[in-house]
């Protein structure tokens, strides 16, 4: 199988210091005011758009927009704007992140449930794509124990600090879920699942890092997105905490927050939060614990709010909540999504990017 993973070619390591330094001792300063450095601010002519997949992602990458954040109406005729490589025992498209920048769409996904890639692709219009490709962010040359055996719920970020772009995903390590220390899913050593999450970096969708272990506080988690919180000059994480809902400590099945300094080489993650969605929390859809599992997540700050996106596939599916400032959630109760939606994620692109606007629906193209 030919797997796409290069050793990265990044910024020198005195160009990383100075950003460091500069992230971390002037990041208010860099973010502060209407004329903020260093974010891509909202354009007036931006469009909301939203990926979804629909059963096991077999079908492909299905798109929808919103001219509030509520109502999703589907693009395409509801057809995906993209189907899976046909990869051999990796031919699936879930948890599809979408990020614009410089005039691209870039992708990842999750290309199957086992395995050690997950995929990626580009496109000038979100209609025509690049040749699909899969990335191995853990290194061959790694022992088996360190190998993963999933690589789940890769999502793309831009990293305005350092310039660059990082995925954060989630795995299973045999070393990690056999360490004896019922942090696993089932708190008791005997699930097959004890993720924790990875970053791996990339300049030009070409060459990724070797992946690395970001994030880890003692429990089994997915999903994890992140944002910049720029009035409070920190990025926000949102995390699934996978573990079962009547373990202890941390029981799961719900989204929690952490917070952390701007320079992301030397992350000071907080402790987790208290459960904001799913769960075990005041957000939910479904009053009984196995069917109010909260996935999938998104966050976006829209309109002067943060705006969570979620999956409660067990209960009544897609899901919205909102913000002023990351403490106090309003569950929004109307709201519309495309029939059947699972997660994705929520992203602004220029309205004329989006090929898929003024366009007769049609099958998505790749080479």
């Amino acid at each position: 199988m030919d797997f796409a993973r290069h050793c990265f070619v990044g910024p020198s390591p005195v160009r990383r210091k100075l950003v460091s330094v500069l992230a971390g001792v002037f990041g208010l300063a860099l973010l502060g005011g209407a004329n903020s450095l260093l974010l891509a601010q909202v354009r007036s002519d931006d469009v909301l758009l939203f990926t979804y997949f629909r059963d096991n992602g077999q079908a492909g990458v299905f798109l929808a927009q919103s001219a509030d954040g509520v109502t999703f109406t589907p693009l395409n005729g509801d057809r995906p704007i993209f189907t899976p490589p046909r990869w051999p025992g990796q031919d699936l498209t879930r948890d599809a992140s979408i990020l614009y920048r410089d005039g691209v769409f870039r992708m990842v996904w999750t290309s199957h449930w086992t395995g050690r890639v997950f995929g990626y692709a580009e496109s000038r219009d979100l209609v025509t794509w690049s040749e699909p490709r899969q990335i191995r962010p853990f290194p061959e040359s790694l022992p088996a124990a360190d190998q993963p055996g999933n690589i789940w719920a890769p999502e793309l970020h831009w990293d305005p600090f350092q310039r660059d772009f990082f995925v954060l995903f989630s795995s299973t390590t045999p070393r990690e879920r056999s360490d004896g220390d019922g942090s696993d899913n089932k708190g008791n050593n005997t699930s097959p699942y004890d993720n924790r999450i990875y970053i791996t970096r990339t300049s030009d969708g070409r060459q990724f890092s070797d992946a690395r272990l970001f994030f880890d506080q003692d429990f089994s988690g997915i999903d994890a997105v992140m944002r910049v919180d720029e009035k409070n000059s920190r990025w926000v994480m949102v995390m699934k905490c996978s573990r079962d809902p009547n373990v202890t400590p941390l029981p799961g099945r719900n989204l929690r927050l952490s917070f952390t300094g701007l320079d992301l080489d030397h992350p000071n993650f907080t402790p987790v939060s208290a459960p904001i969605a799913g769960t075990h929390s005041p957000m939910f859809s479904h009053p009984d614990a196995l069917k109010s599992m909260a996935e999938g997540q998104s966050l976006l700050r829209y309109r002067d709010l943060w705006w969570l996106y979620w999956d409660e596939p067990a209960g009544h599916g897609m899901q919205l909540g909102t913000s002023p400032d990351l403490v106090t959630w309003t569950h929004v109760k109307k709201f519309r999504f495309p029939a059947k939606a699972k997660h994705g994620t929520a992203f602004l692109a220029p309205h004329a990017a989006v090929g898929w606007l003024d366009h007769t629906p049609r099958s998505a193209h790749q080479p």
